[in-house]
């Protein structure tokens, strides 16, 4: 009898440690880059990047177009494609016959908002943990939190930095993956 309970009980530990070790599969998004990159060539939009952190399921654009129509078309390109991935829209308008002015304009922009999401976080006591990069007014959230409520709380404190454009969440609460303001 002391042997049947003691086999029961090894054979219950072997079962949950197999769940486990099921459950603490990760998931990757499906690649889309590819696919992205060959409809935004075929759009005449060929100086537009795209990159995709399938981990954390964020889809994002970059390089440069003369017109915000163009930007508005290769994010609603990314965006038709990448399904419930998060698209962060970095690509720079810069007119012809304006490029320093718009990329010195773009980088101005860039540190005003670093600045402020600087001192917003500092207020709001978010600075230790959160941790930020801004590129063309877009500002990619990273870091870990201890809670859901604090993930929120720092991507409501971004969104309201002036002249972002959006926010991308990549704030790391157990078992979560990235979000957009948009």
């Amino acid at each position: 009898m002391k042997t049947f309970k003691l086999s029961s009980a090894l054979l219950a530990l072997v079962a949950i440690g197999a769940l486990a070790g099921c459950s603490n599969t990760s998931t990757q998004a499906p690649d889309v880059s590819g696919s992205i990159r060959t409809s935004l060539d075929q759009a005449g939009l060929k100086d537009v990047s795209v990159t995709q952190d399938r981990d954390k399921s964020v889809v994002t654009l970059g390089g440069h177009v003369v017109a915000d129509g163009e930007k508005a078309q290769a994010e609603s390109i990314a965006r038709s494609m990448a399904g419930i991935q998060v698209v962060a829209n970095q690509i720079a308008v810069v007119p012809r016959g304006a490029e320093s002015d718009a990329k010195r304009m773009n980088s101005d922009f860039d540190k005003g908002i670093e600045g402020n999401l600087d001192a917003v976080l500092i207020q709001d006591r978010l600075h230790d943990s959160v941790k930020y990069a801004v590129k063309n007014s877009v500002v990619t959230l990273t870091g870990d939190v201890d809670s859901q409520d604090k993930r929120a709380q720092a991507q409501q404190v971004a969104t309201t930095v002036p002249n972002v454009q959006q926010v991308v969440n990549e704030l790391q609460v157990k078992g979560q993956k990235a979000t957009s303001s948009n």
